[in-house]
């Protein structure tokens, strides 16, 4: 017990300290006495059965060693040296004082000799235990090499390092590539979620050549082909068009809102009175009039103003045909209506040839005609109310493709589209969704970033923001497909020349080397010959072999990153913790070296 406390408290508590309690009891061995007995006590030990007292000096100095090993590591390896002495000299310090037996002067001189002995046991503890480990690994890895067994633990090294980069946890990573894969993304993998890390660690794989490189180029290569279709679905389905175009959408808006208008204008025909047409005819006559006084000919405008007077007036043998209208025209219901739709059909075809004086002209009389017809029949204003309000929605598909044209401004959009009613945001949010698919198919790269052309601007996540119908999702999809063309970029993107060294040294492996050094010497080629050997031999001894090379890039491309990293991780971290421990006793031993 009393090896065991002194190694554990740094020989705070031992012989001492059993020695001062068996004094304080009335009766016993004073403190000197059972001091000396305490010692004696220990040296039996120690020549009787050394294997034990050797266990539990070594068990005591667990403690203290684990304790302070949270302390020792550094980013470096001169950090980690400069706090193993710094750790040395406090432990060697404490462990001097309480050896120390003369006094207060005594004590302070056993604590800085002991501070001294700690101070270098503890900075050199570090490099000692990292060259034993690469001695160990110079062994290990070239067997490992000439199997071509891939070497778990350098590959848990290399992926506990990334993710240390990275700045999260396996979980963190596990939740990520869950997400995604529930939002339809299940091709965003750990090395995704790993982030710039992750992207640079896929790179050196694909950069090294070999099967591991082919896997991860092929798995990259064929992810991004499918790019275009994955992001063409996220806008389909964020901008409502549910795999129609906005013409199909229009077009059947139309329909829809012409069996309506029948229905409704059918009804407003049942009751209808005369039609007064005096309103329309003034319109006709006010454009037409100073024309015919003058003796100018008609133009292609007045002939069909002049047609449509003739159907809209009275039929009288007596009738003046540009007369002023100041008597009372009263006309048919039906005759009335139908003029309008013809007049209505002739503003189309006017709009799309380019003809927009005439489109005016024409529009003028419909707004007439309106007029006339609600004052013959109250049912006629509700059903013209109701096709005014399906033909705003169908206009608005073509709004939004407006608002889809990088020419317009995203405030602009943004406070039109709020101002629209639902129905007429539907169609809005459908037309500029086809507007962006039009974009997205215009583009044939097969290696384009298709999510920047649809959310790459700020003009179109401000819009998008405001117009898909679920702006998060949406967001967070093309948010991963940037993430998923960075880390294919940053893989299979860069020098050609890194790839076809990479390729040279993928195909020549170690025999190629070495037969090339071998030449190398014959033609006295010294320092090409130690140049091909390093390159040749260096995979080998580094451990750094095609298996070690799967072994990353499957964890990379898995979507599981707990089982790919955490494991890694935690393995790492163990091993770490114990050479940080085994650095502890080695100091801890180095103080007590002396006795």
């Amino acid at each position: 017990m009393n090896k065991a406390g002194e190694s554990m408290t740094l020989g705070l508590v031992g012989d001492e300290a059993s020695a001062a309690v068996a004094g304080a009891i009335p009766g016993g061995r004073n403190y000197e006495e059972r001091r000396d007995f305490e010692r004696q006590q220990e040296r039996l030990l120690e020549e009787s059965n050394p294997g034990a007292a050797m266990t539990a000096e070594i068990g005591g100095a667990v403690l203290p060693a684990v304790a302070t090993a949270g302390y020792a590591a550094a980013p470096t390896m001169a950090g980690t040296m400069l706090r193993g002495g710094a750790l040395g000299a406090l432990e060697g310090g404490i462990y001097g004082a309480a050896e120390g037996e003369g006094g207060a002067t005594d004590r302070a001189q056993e604590a800085g000799k002991y501070a001294a002995i700690g101070a270098t046991g503890g900075a050199a503890a570090p490099p000692i235990m990292r060259g034993l480990s690469a001695a160990t690994r110079g062994v290990v890895d070239p067997i490992a090499s000439a199997l071509n067994a891939g070497n778990q633990g350098r590959a848990n090294k290399a992926m506990a390092a990334t993710l240390r980069e990275s700045g999260q946890s396996p979980d963190d990573l596990a939740r990520a590539v869950r997400r995604a894969a529930s939002q339809g993304q299940p091709e965003y993998r750990t090395m995704d979620a790993l982030g710039a890390p992750g992207q640079r660690r896929a790179n050196g794989i694909v950069r090294g050549g070999g099967e591991a490189s082919e896997e991860l180029r092929d798995y990259l290569a064929s992810r991004q082909a499918d790019q275009g279709d994955r992001v063409a679905g996220f806008t389909d389905e964020a901008f409502g068009l549910n795999g129609r175009t906005g013409q199909q959408i229009t077009d059947s808006l139309t329909s829809a809102r012409g069996e309506a208008a029948d229905a409704a204008y059918d009804a407003a025909r049942g009751n209808a009175a005369p039609v007064d047409v005096r309103g329309v005819l003034s319109v006709i006559d006010d454009r037409l009039g100073p024309m015919q006084g003058g003796g100018v000919a008609d133009d292609a405008i007045g002939g069909k103003l002049a047609r449509f007077r003739n159907r809209l007036a009275a039929e009288s043998p007596n009738a003046t045909r540009f007369a002023p209208a100041d008597s009372v025209e009263m006309s048919d219901f039906d005759r009335v209506l139908g003029v309008k739709r013809d007049i209505q059909d002739e503003i189309g075809a006017a709009v799309r040839a380019g003809r927009n004086n005439e489109a005016r002209e024409l529009t003028k009389l419909v707004r007439e005609l309106d007029t006339a017809l609600e004052s013959a029949s109250p049912q006629y204003r509700a059903a013209n109310d109701s096709f005014r309000e399906s033909s705003r929605v169908i206009e608005a598909v073509d709004e939004g493709r407006a608002m889809a044209r990088p020419s317009t401004r995203a405030t602009d959009n943004v406070q039109r589209f709020g101002q629209m009613t639902p129905e007429q945001q539907s169609t809005a949010r459908a037309g500029y969704g086809d507007e962006a698919l039009k974009r997205l198919e215009r583009n044939k790269s097969p290696t384009a970033n298709r999510a920047k052309e649809i959310y790459g601007s700020s003009k179109s996540r401000t819009e998008a923001d405001a117009m898909a119908t679920d702006p998060r999702l949406f967001a967070d999809r093309m948010g991963r497909e940037n993430t998923m063309w960075d880390t294919q970029n940053m893989a299979l993107g860069g020098s050609r020349t890194a790839d076809n060294l990479a390729d040279q040294n993928s195909v020549g492996e170690a025999a190629g080397g070495l037969a090339q050094a071998v030449r190398n010497v014959a033609n006295f080629q010294f320092g090409d010959a130690v140049a091909n050997t390093g390159r040749a031999l260096g995979p080998v001894l580094s451990g750094q072999n095609e298996g070690t090379k799967k072994i990353i890039a499957n964890a990379l491309m898995s979507d599981d990153p707990v089982a790919a990293i955490g494991r890694a991780a935690i393995s790492d971290q163990r091993k770490e913790a114990l050479q940080l421990v085994v650095e502890g006793l080695m100091r801890g031993g180095n103080i007590r070296a002396l006795e």
